[in-house]
């Protein structure tokens, strides 16, 4: 049940941050980046590596079946942080809530474009380099996929992780186990309904499926199959910090993530809710990791593949030149009684709670951002279908 129309749901999130009015307004918004101007679009050093490297040299067949092929651009988040009053004897503190939704403005047809170019390139790559690609008419057949949902033209998702939206290359079909009831794409593997359920989701889940790619290899004579999953964030939230109130500091950094954990506060209740903004301070957490894999065969013994290449990133790929450098701020100060009222029963004291609300909407050049992203990705895809090559084939 993916969302059928984005920008409809953009729509939703806009009138939803409307809404969003603080009851006291403590918040400040701290535009560093206003004065930034934007040149031109770079990337930070490039620091890949790869893992699980198995079987090098000993590939054979050169036919390859791109099982997923998805890029999850992170649109917004929303965070809380509280602290509860407190009487230490000589005063007291009121409780203190702070939320703080952040989202970046950029069309879906530019995110469409950019995944779509990158796996056009994808494929023109692994083809200039001599490799089979197979379509889905080639393993439709298998016993593998038997119990799959075959999807032309996957529809953008909003609800695989927390902020994040899912895109899937046009005109490309793929098989999908199934959708959970919140709308979720189902992953294969025996640990991955697990993972979900004790909010460990993403790469675990991921991993889990891929592990299961050496019996669709077999079926299909050796055939390589790939997973490319890829993640671009633009927020980086700070921890929320609990001193005299709460508060909750968000920077601008766009980049393509390494290995990082993302949260943001969901509800499942409705459409709108599973946007994120909602009335509820239910956090779901996601493992980012920017991979590509390649898993060929199956061992007759044990069922592990008989080879696999892991393309990974040490560090984080920044995008720099693409949007300015910003600082959001939620902050609700605690509210203290110092003197207190003296009744019949004693010294009374008093602190109201204190409550803030804040919301932004980062602006950024769609053909900028494509730009970046572009060179991020090409060349992630791109170092990683050479590193697969030389160390398997040559």
């Amino acid at each position: 049940m993916p969302i059928s129309s984005y920008k409809e749901t953009f729509v939703c999130i806009n009138k939803i941050i409307s809404l969003m009015k603080a009851k006291i307004i403590l918040a400040s918004l701290l535009l560093a980046g206003l004065s930034f101007t934007v040149q031109s679009q770079s990337l930070g050093d490039f620091s890949p590596k790869s893992e699980k490297l198995n079987g090098a040299g000993k590939f054979k067949s050169k036919d390859v079946y791109i099982a997923n092929f998805s890029v999850n651009f992170q649109l917004y988040n929303l965070k809380t942080a509280s602290a509860e009053g407190s009487f230490s004897g000589r005063y007291l503190t009121g409780n203190t809530k702070a939320s703080l939704a952040v989202g970046l403005d950029i069309p879906a047809a530019t995110l469409q474009q950019i995944t779509d170019n990158a796996y056009q390139e994808f494929v023109a790559d692994l083809k200039s380099k001599g490799f089979n690609v197979l379509n889905a008419s080639d393993v439709a057949h298998t016993e593998y996929y038997k119990d799959y949902q075959q999807l032309e033209d996957m529809e953008m998702s909003l609800l695989e992780a927390p902020g994040m939206l899912t895109v899937y290359p046009q005109n490309t079909t793929f098989f999908v186990k199934g959708f959970t009831k919140d709308g979720q794409r189902k992953q294969g593997g025996v640990s991955a309904a697990l993972n979900r359920a004790m909010n460990d989701d993403g790469r675990n889940s991921i991993v889990d499926e891929i592990s299961t790619y050496p019996k669709l290899s077999a079926e299909l004579n050796d055939a390589t199959i790939i997973n490319a999953d890829m993640y671009i964030l633009f927020l980086d939230v700070k921890k929320p910090y609990q001193g005299n109130g709460a508060r909750i500091t968000a920077n601008t950094d766009l980049r393509m993530a390494a290995y990082e954990h993302i949260k943001s506060r969901v509800e499942n209740n409705s459409k709108a809710a599973k946007l994120g903004f909602a009335s509820s301070s239910s956090e779901k957490q996601y493992l980012c990791v920017s991979a590509i894999d390649f898993v060929q065969g199956r061992n007759k013994i044990g069922g592990s593949p008989l080879g696999t290449y892991t393309g990974l990133l040490k560090n984080e790929l920044q995008i720099d030149g693409v949007i300015a450098e910003e600082e959001i701020e939620a902050y609700a100060k605690s509210d203290v009684d110092f003197i207190g009222v003296e009744t019949a029963f004693g010294k009374m004291y008093r602190a109201d709670g204190i409550s803030v609300e804040n919301t932004a909407i980062i602006r950024t050049d769609p053909s900028k951002y494509e730009m970046g992203i572009k060179k991020a990705l090409g060349t992630f895809l791109g170092y990683h279908v050479g590193e697969f090559t030389n160390k398997h084939f040559k």
